[in-house]
């Protein structure tokens, strides 16, 4: 009697590949606090740890022809692509099945 059922290989890939593009969502984020904390005085400077929707518009502000907002958008969306895939392949399964 089998009391768990096999994870496909292209339901795992998605979920990995999503974790990856989160990760990377986080580190172009923290880049751009840390640029943006280059530039400005310490009073107004972004902290690391309680950051909101606020850091890609002072990034965009501040550095306008940089590609980090771009990347991070890309990044994003990806991110949401997969867990459509997800979402789509593992909860309602597949449809050849």
């Amino acid at each position: 009697m089998q009391l768990m059922t096999l994870v496909p290989l292209h339901i795992i890939i998605a979920g990995c590949l999503m974790g990856s593009f989160a990760v990377l969502c986080n580190m172009l984020s923290f880049m751009m606090i840390g640029k943006i904390n280059a530039r400005v005085p310490e009073n107004e400077r972004v902290s690391y740890f309680w950051w909101g929707t606020e850091v890609r518009k002072r990034y965009k502000k501040l550095y306008p022809q940089s590609r980090l907002v771009f990347l991070l958008d890309l990044s994003l969306i990806f991110m949401v692509l997969c867990f459509l895939f997800l979402i789509r392949f593992w909860v309602f399964g597949p449809t050849w099945a």
